[in-house]
């Protein structure tokens, strides 16, 4: 790889970090923020996810590797006093790719895709949602609304909500309740439902006033009638490993390490 970009967080320890990798990486690499082979994320995983959005076109020329200054850093490989090891990294060369699932969202004529989830949400009062997989009707869901998450969004929101946490190498989507109303007059599945690429899920609503549609870090505000289609996209993020983050590492790293 011979050019890259920087993606970084906006605090002052963050645009540090950056400058310090800047000046090293300036000796042997082209800074190209319009068109980079490698997208280097400084902050937290808030700030990979942008990184993935800001070249969600290039997703095919643009590979990514992140190191942590932020609260979170389940998607990056490198802490902030590592940054001269991953420079070192990159210069020798030697890594492999390995991919991560988005997922495909359409909505009337318009798409989009995300790395974490997509959540429908509606503070303001109950929402009710038809919910379909491949077409077969599953179920009428009433409460606060519904997340799909990807492998890799497993262990963002999905997880808060009670979700499972899936090895980010599986092609698999996860469709979980956000307070979910259950007793003897309504009723949905109640756990969540986790899908492999052939299923799509398709949420459909008589009334979306009050409700938005978050995409990541993302978000719309709906009304009115309309519906959702969300499955696994054919396209997926590229992500550079120049060295082994056992996912478990990765687990009692951001959750369970004091």
């Amino acid at each position: 790889m011979k050019t890259y970009a920087i993606v970084s967080k906006q605090d002052e320890k963050s645009i540090e970090l950056s400058n310090k990798m800047r000046i090293e990486l300036d000796t042997f690499m082209t800074y190209d923020e319009a068109h980079p082979e490698l997208v280097i994320s400084v902050g937290g995983d808030g700030t990979m996810i942008y990184s993935v959005h800001k070249y969600i076109h290039q997703l095919d020329e643009v590979s990514f590797i992140g190191i942590h200054s932020g609260t979170l850093g389940f998607l990056t490989d490198y802490q902030k006093d590592e940054y001269l090891e991953l420079i070192e990294d990159i210069r020798q060369g030697e890594y492999h790719i390995y991919n991560r699932c988005l997922l495909s969202v359409k909505m009337g004529d318009v798409s989009y895709m995300a790395l974490n989830e997509v959540r429908l949400e509606n503070n303001r009062r109950s929402q009710v949602l038809g919910v379909y997989i491949n077409g077969d009707f599953l179920e009428t869901f009433r409460g606060n609304g519904l997340c799909v998450s990807t492998a890799s969004g497993s262990t963002a929101y999905n997880k808060s909500l009670g979700g499972a946490v899936i090895n980010s190498g599986a092609g698999l989507m996860q469709l979980t309740e956000i307070a979910g109303i259950h007793h003897n007059a309504y009723r949905s599945l109640g756990s969540p439902l986790i899908l492999d690429w052939t299923h799509t899920i398709h949420l459909e609503s008589q009334d979306f006033d009050g409700a938005i549609l978050g995409i990541d870090n993302l978000v719309f505000d709906l009304e009115g009638e309309g519906s959702i289609d969300i499955s696994l996209a054919q396209q997926k993020a590229r992500f550079v490993q120049y060295k082994r983050v056992a996912y478990i590492e990765r687990l009692k790293r951001a959750y369970l390490s004091e």
